[in-house]
């Protein structure tokens, strides 16, 4: 067996374009390339359907490790590139599947195999007769069984035009669209456990996905900051590319202790925090905010505070987590490996001056009135004018 190996990169959803197709699958070469700056000696091919990489063995997994974060990924395969010949696939299906056998009594097995190459002359069901059979011969005393229906080990096979792949393992990925394809976005970041969820979801969709996180370290110390920062820098593995903006919001919030109702606090704090992330979104090329808000979640998420909370900005507000419920939200967030940050003790800037009642249905008048209480423009800018900008590659 040579110490080369071929990864097959397949996506589904870049298939179905149509004109621009092209387009997203630059995009997702690019983007695989990205990830796989400093594996050497790589080699790439783009047949009809799939993506290869040409590997030495010993950067095979590492290959495979990475791109399972890369968004428009459906599976990947780590196989070897070998002349159509039967002998010889069967020749690798038995040195594959021995190991196996010596842990079990009994492993069912199958072939399948995809002749992209229609001027083959054996047709798949034939060539998987073939290998099949010849593997059976030397391992049917050992214990292997053929089931092709309810097989435990998968032998696949791909004959091509220009070579033949044989490989053993779906390796399942992101799925989703490669990002850098749809745009960018800034998401309402807190420590919390939907808020990277959702920022993860619309990575998926082929943004790429800033932060913005509301910061109040006279009140609650630095705990937030640095929990922020490893959920953000979590999320990035996934994109590259992104940044995270701190916005120090101590000020803010006292103006809306001191001068508003206390029931409207909560969502005073979030129309602040819509205006001043619709601001920066606009000033760095971001085309919509994302939060991880989840209707009627907590109390500053009834459809009547999410209304009253849009009103102040124009731009789209895209909330990925709507219709989910917690168990749900959990085990997205479980995938990412993002929960267990996440759930650490640390308050977030809206638990600060909470009141004991919050408004659950707010009413726009009398949040504009609040709002004339106190100059939250000038004090906007000032948040604005001195925001932290942290990018998040070149963190360790």
């Amino acid at each position: 067996m040579n110490d080369h190996r071929t990864v097959i990169v397949r996506y589904d959803e870049i298939g179905l374009k149509g004109k621009n197709k092209k387009f997203f699958l630059d995009r997702l070469l690019s983007n695989i390339k990205y990830k796989l700056s400093g594996l050497e000696n790589l080699r790439y091919a783009m047949p009809h359907g799939r993506i290869f990489i040409y590997i030495e063995q010993a950067q095979a997994d590492e290959c495979v490790n990475r791109l399972r974060l890369i968004p428009g990924i459906a599976s990947a395969s780590v196989g070897i590139s070998l002349e159509p010949d039967f002998d010889s696939l069967a020749d690798i299906g038995v040195q594959w599947i021995k190991p196996v056998l010596e842990s079990v009594e009994t492993l069912k097995f199958c072939v399948r195999t995809n002749r992209a190459d229609k001027s083959f002359p054996v047709n798949s069901q034939e060539c998987n007769f073939e290998i099949g059979g010849r593997i059976m011969k030397r391992l049917a005393d050992d214990g292997l069984v053929v089931n092709i229906n309810h097989a435990e080990f998968v032998l696949e096979i791909e004959i091509g035009r220009t070579e033949t792949i044989i490989f053993r393992d779906r390796i399942p990925c992101l799925r989703g669209l490669p990002v850098g394809s749809s745009g960018e976005a800034l998401c309402l970041l807190s420590g919390g456990i939907d808020s990277p969820v959702a920022m993860a979801k619309i990575i998926r969709r082929g943004c790429r996905v800033h932060a913005i996180f509301f910061d109040n370290q006279p009140y609650l110390g630095r705990g937030g900051y640095d929990k922020v920062l490893r959920l953000a820098k979590i999320i990035n593995k996934y994109q590259g590319g992104g940044r995270l903006y701190v916005v120090r919001f101590e000020k803010i919030q006292e103006a809306i202790r001191d001068h508003c109702r206390p029931f409207n606090r909560v969502v005073l704090y979030r129309r602040m925090m819509y205006r001043i992330a619709a601001e920066l979104a606009e000033s760095i090329g971001s085309l919509a905010l994302i939060t991880g808000e989840s209707l009627g979640q907590v109390a500053s998420q009834t459809l009547e505070n999410l209304n009253a909370v849009s009103k102040v900005v124009d731009m789209s507000v895209f909330r990925p987590l709507i219709a989910m419920d917690k168990n749900e939200i959990i085990s997205l967030a479980r995938n990412i490996e993002t929960y267990e940050i996440s759930i650490l003790p640390q308050p977030d800037c809206c638990s600060i001056f909470m009141p004991d009642n919050p408004a659950t249905k707010s009413k726009i008048p009398l949040l504009e009135d609040d709002e004339k209480q106190y100059p939250w423009r000038d004090l906007a800018q000032e948040a604005i004018a001195n925001i932290e900008t942290l990018e998040l590659d070149g963190l360790a």
